[in-house]
């Protein structure tokens, strides 16, 4: 079944690389998995998932990738240790790093991923606090960026709407001074904006002033925040957990923006962890920040475009959340069942290892089909259905500590945003023809318009 509006074009297309001629050769002869991970997929994940499905809970795509698509099998893979994480689904498997039984540790101390997770960990029963205290004002925006266009005939509710309110959220949540609101929305604007085709120079050259922007950002806060904390999320990670006040070390902080910029993996460093002390060091909660912008707000702006579109299709569920806006939680609910953000994630596995009742050999790349998972027909009864009313269902699959925060801040942006629109725009309605992301791996849009005025 195509759940996708009929009059969905694909945007603009990534460059395929030469190491993706093979699987777009794949695709051309059908297979499934090699359609979805090409960059330039504009077709229904959904039939290739249902296709991939007649074969069982595992499929083995010609790609050599194994995609798992029941929720059992994915949960597994996610939360066992056999599996590592890895960049791409076209790299070879030999480039990916191989996973380890147990977390990476040296002497006692965690690695560089293991504290960023632990502080993703922190962040995300945060975020709904620091967000509340802003409540009023973020509710305020929203309306105004509606009201802007109440005289057009239409809105596009990517770049009218969605985008800078989560931009508007994100900084309330940060507690970014009025003085330095233009100079952070221009921030997110190169840090949370997709890219669809290879960074120009002088992009990757604004990318790299916007993590040191970001940085210096951090700096600033943190050491405001502890001559006068407020209730912002900065204010909140920098609060004391236990032990002393070791770990904010600003060099530390320097030397992990150039190690990004470089794409390097930072190495673990000796009684310099903010973890170690308690309480979050420079690092770790720079690393909350860009996670929340960098990626969290591509997810936020996704989500709020997905669940939009599958109401605007379907005036019966948009009537229910209008005549009941509190029900905009289920609405984000359903959408990150329905359609998700993040589609699939990958692999591999460090050793042989039985999924399903499928048997993995070691250096298995695994395509995780989460999007597929949230469709398990032994999960999720009538799982086609986009529906309000759906009975309390398993918990929605996270790969990660990063996805996790990602998906709680898209999820109080989607509530405030959907709140909104069935407060300001009654008769939702779309108009023109909608532009989806390229690719497979995320579910979005980058223009989807809507007809503006509060009347039919």
């Amino acid at each position: 079944m195509n759940n996708r509006p009929n009059d969905v074009e694909p945007s603009c297309a990534g460059t395929l690389g030469l190491h993706s001629m093979r699987t777009r050769l794949l695709a051309r002869t059908g297979d499934p998995v090699a359609k979805l991970i090409a960059p330039d997929f504009r077709g229904d994940a959904c039939a290739l998932y249902e296709q991939m499905r007649v074969q069982g809970p595992v499929h083995r795509s010609r790609t050599g990738l194994f995609a798992v698509l029941s929720y059992d099998g994915c949960r597994q893979v996610l939360q066992d240790p056999r599996f590592s994480t890895c960049e791409s689904p076209t790299r070879p498997a030999a480039t990916c790093a191989p996973a380890r039984s147990e977390p990476t540790r040296t002497e006692g101390r965690c690695s560089s991923a293991k504290r960023s997770d632990e502080a993703y960990a922190i962040a995300g029963p945060l975020l709904h606090p620091a967000l509340h205290r802003s409540a009023t004002r973020i509710d305020t925006a929203a309306h105004d960026l509606l009201r802007r266009h109440a005289d057009a005939d239409s809105i596009d509710l990517v770049d009218d709407f969605a985008f800078p309110l989560v931009v508007a959220c994100l900084s309330e949540m940060l507690g970014v001074p009025s003085a330095a609101s233009e100079h952070f929305a221009d921030m997110c604007d190169v840090l949370g904006r997709p890219v669809h085709a290879t960074p120009s120079a002088a992009r990757a050259e604004a990318v790299k002033d916007a993590h040191e922007d970001l940085a210096a950002l951090v700096i600033r806060s943190e050491s405001e925040r502890r001559q006068s904390p407020g209730g912002d999320l900065i204010s909140r990670l920098t609060a004391p957990r236990g032990g002393n006040d070791t770990g904010n070390d600003v060099t530390r902080l320097i030397e992990h923006v150039q190690r990004y910029g470089r794409q390097e993996t930072p190495a673990t460093n000796p009684g310099r962890s903010g973890m170690a002390s308690g309480k979050l060091g420079l690092e770790e909660i720079a690393a909350v920040c860009r996670t929340l912008i960098t990626s969290g707000l591509e997810t936020a702006v996704c989500l709020i475009g997905n669940a939009t579109a599958a109401l605007a299709a379907r005036p019966d569920q948009w009537k229910t959340l209008r005549t009941a806006p509190h029900l905009a939680t289920k609405a984000v609910n359903e959408i990150l069942r329905f359609d998700p953000p993040h589609q699939f994630v990958l692999r591999i596995a460090s050793e042989q290892a039985e999924v399903a009742g499928h048997s993995l050999p070691p250096h298995s790349r695994v395509l995780v089909m989460l999007a597929a998972a949230h469709r398990d027909p032994r999960r999720f009864p009538d799982p086609a259905r986009f529906d309000l009313a759906r009975s309390s269902q398993p918990g929605h699959l996270t790969a990660d500590g990063a996805m996790g925060l990602e998906i709680s801040l898209a999820r109080l942006a989607g509530e405030i945003a959907l709140w909104t629109l069935a407060g300001r725009l009654p008769h939702l309605r779309r108009v023109g023809r909608a532009v989806r992301r390229p690719g497979g791996a995320v579910s979005g849009f980058t223009h989807l318009s809507l007809r503006a005025s509060a009347t039919a």
